[in-house]
């Protein structure tokens, strides 16, 4: 048999890249094939696409072989030959943030079992060497084993789903380091040591102690030196005779010259234990952030940029959680303007309510002229409000004591469990604690907006509403915005839904009475027709209906469903002109356009927050929202702009929505023969309308 006829997938669309005619056989010649095509993938990471496309072949004929083996020998081989081949990925995907499958290629390397993007695998894992493969392929999975250790422990300290894995694999983890050497393996022994220290391992004290060998080992080398150091500058010191802090400040005196990237950032954020450390190191700190935004940056996209930061973020988190206790809304926005902003824009000013709800004195509040730490174990908290949250949204959001064991009816993944509404509502109330708030805020005060960091997604905006009785826009561009347009043309786009139709409706009777020009999209509704309609100049507002996707770690599967069910997807819509007169409005009254991936930094690596601009305001939805939801919203929201700016138009709707008799006398009085109020008016409905998963849905995004 031939490699054409073991790999048929891989063969068929990649026919020029391997000689796929030539005889194979697992055993005398899997592994000789193995490295041939490590080295071939080494080579396709100049072309990413190329990459991803091959890796995707590749795994779909693996798991065929997989399936097909009765031989114990050959089944060792094909389990050397996928964690070999996995490699490449595991790390490409790592260092370019993509954490979600960086976490299925890691645990799909390991496992003849392992689902891709299921969220819960039972499945069987082992580590090489694989007993019954070849010695020659052993050697060769054992030699890339330490990019495993070094990937696996970096994405279960930022992005979990490892914890149980990282255990059982522990010792044979700082024994791969050990073997590795100087370089590769001091990586990932320092990866080993600080994601075990801040999990608070019992084990931890293994790989620091071996760590701190070699820190005396006079053949060591500086460079190797300075990542010993900067391991024991997390809660890794804390396990030796020195601070964390002692040896952030050592490293940075002696070791200099030696720090790469991120590393001169990482520790002055250890050293600010005041206002005055922050204010002697304040021009430092926000230059070397400036300079890694710019690097992060550099010949990539807007959207893998974006999501690059984000996976970066925790380097920002003992400097924020600092200028939580003692620095200011214009400190904590300038550090998260030279991060995340676009390269030259104007800051935006720090007229702000910042929320820190990871922060380990509670949840912090910090605004222009003070600050608050709520009165309670935020840990302890946060740990609830996020269960409710996986509950409620049929999803899995890791909190501070790490993995827990989860029911994730895969089927219905993502879809609001309405009957967990009232449980997200309580643990998020007391988590957050706004009303402590209620006091202490500047009376009448209203934000220009909230910037949330770390960002979960929950109803945060509804809440703030519910408690303190306004609505800011959740801060997502940091920068100046343009003024808004005034309303005099509005463009919808009528995508298929159960209810466009009666939702168009009620748009075009309140354009009618406000005045406005309406204009609805016609003919094929297709991507060409999606651009010309986003790039209309004289559209004021821009409605969308009709059904969004969200695919984490994928611009390509993330947009707006077109009529004949291809997409246009944030990665077209981004490329995309916007107006820059003045600023418009974007109406994504779709399922999960303001859903976002968050990796501990702040929500914006979404649709949503993706099409914010200066000339551009949205307003999204957090997850796949009900459909009769999105038309009371739509025609709540409709109404509520002929008389308000779009902020206060987004909390009239929240609150009119919720209110089927108010709802019902409102779209009576714009005519009693709207399809609307016969879809809204039963009792099913009600029972929609009345819950905190449809009006803390709906979010408006700045």
């Amino acid at each position: 048999m031939t490699l054409a006829d073991h790999f048929p997938t891989s063969a068929n669309a990649f026919p020029d890249l391997l000689p796929w005619q030539l005889p194979f056989d697992w055993i005398e010649k899997g592994a000789a094939f193995a490295d041939a095509v490590l080295s071939l993938q080494i080579k396709l990471q100049e072309n990413d696409d190329q990459l991803d496309a091959f890796c995707v072949a590749l795994r779909a004929d693996i798991e065929v072989q997989t399936a097909r083996q009765t031989d114990r020998s050959v089944a060792a081989m094909v389990d050397g030959f996928r964690f070999v081949t996995s490699q490449v990925q595991i790390c490409r995907t790592m260092t370019l943030g993509r954490m979600r499958t960086c976490y299925d290629w890691l645990l799909w390397s390991i496992s003849r079992e392992h689902v891709f993007g299921r969220t819960e695998n039972y499945a069987m894992y082992a580590l090489p060497p694989y007993e019954g493969a070849t010695g020659t392929m052993n050697e060769l999975a054992l030699e890339v084993a330490v990019d495993w250790v070094w990937a696996a422990y970096i994405v279960a300290h930022k992005f979990g789903g490892l914890d149980d894995h990282c255990r059982m694999f522990f010792e044979a983890a700082v024994a791969i380091g050990l073997q590795a050497g100087f370089g590769k393996g001091t990586m990932a022994l320092t990866a080993v040591a600080t994601y075990s220290a801040a999990r608070k391992l019992e084990a931890t004290q293994l790989p620091v102690k071996v760590l701190l060998q070699l820190l005396e080992d006079p053949d060591t080398p500086a460079r190797d030196r300075a990542q010993i150091q900067i391991a024991m500058s997390t809660h890794a010191g804390f396990y030796t005779d020195t601070r964390p802090l002692d040896w952030a400040r050592r490293t940075l005196s002696d070791l200099r010259s030696e720090l790469k990237e991120h590393e001169a950032l990482q520790l002055l954020g250890v050293t600010l234990i005041d206002q005055e450390a922050w204010l002697a190191a304040r021009a430092e700190i926000l230059s070397e952030i400036q300079a890694l935004s710019k690097l992060y940056r550099s010949g990539v996209s807007r959207q893998v940029a974006r999501v690059s930061l984000d996976s970066r973020i925790l380097l920002l988190h003992p400097i924020i959680y600092a200028l939580c206790k003692f620095g200011s809304t214009e400190d904590l926005m300038s550090v998260l303007h030279a991060w995340y902003a676009e390269p030259d824009s104007p800051p935006a000013d720090a007229d702000v309510l910042f929320v820190c709800p990871n922060h380990g004195d509670g949840v912090a509040y910090v605004w222009p002229d003070d600050r608050h730490f709520v009165s309670n174990s935020a840990a302890e908290s946060l740990e609830k409000a996020l269960i409710a949250n996986s509950n409620a949204l049929n999803e899995y959001f890791r909190g501070p004591q790490g993995d827990r064991q989860i029911r994730v009816d895969e089927r219905l993944k993502t879809t609001p469990a309405f009957e967990f509404g009232a449980e997200i509502w309580a643990a998020m109330g007391d988590h957050y604690r706004l009303s402590e708030l209620a006091d202490r805020l500047p009376r009448g005060w209203v934000p220009r907006s909230v910037v949330v960091m770390p960002a979960h997604r929950d109803p945060l905006q509804a809440m703030i509403l519910d408690r303190l009785g306004w609505i800011a826009p959740l801060e997502t561009s940091l920068t100046i915005s343009n003024d808004h347009r005034p309303i005099r043309v509005l463009s919808i786009w009528p995508g298929s839904t159960h209810t466009t139709e009666a939702e168009v409706e009620v748009l075009m009777h309140v354009a009618s009475t406000a005045g406005w020009r309406a204009k609805v999209a016609s003919g094929e509704l297709d991507l060409r027709a999606f651009r010309q309609f986003y790039e209309d100049s004289d559209a004021d507002v821009l409605w969308v209906i009709g059904h969004g996707e969200q695919t984490s770690d994928d611009a390509s599967q993330t947009g707006v469903v077109m009529e004949d069910g291809t997409m246009a997807s944030l990665a077209d819509i981004a490329e995309f002109n916007v107006p820059s007169t003045g600023r418009r409005l974007l109406v994504l009254n779709i399922c999960s356009s303001a859903t976002a991936q968050t990796f501990n930094g702040m929500a914006r690596s979404g649709l949503a927050q993706e099409l914010v601009s200066p000339s551009q305001q949205v307003i999204g939805h957090l997850w796949p929202i009900d459909y009769y939801a999105a038309l009371a919203f739509g025609s709540s929201l409709a109404m509520a702009l002929t008389r308000l700016p779009p902020a206060i138009a987004l909390k009239e709707a929240s609150l009119m929505m919720r209110d089927q008799g108010e709802l019902m006398d409102l779209l009576q009085g714009i005519s009693p023969e709207l399809q609307a109020i016969q879809r809204l008016s039963g009792r099913r409905a009600a029972e929609v309308l009345g819950n905190v998963l449809s009006w803390g849905c709906p979010v408006i995004l700045t």
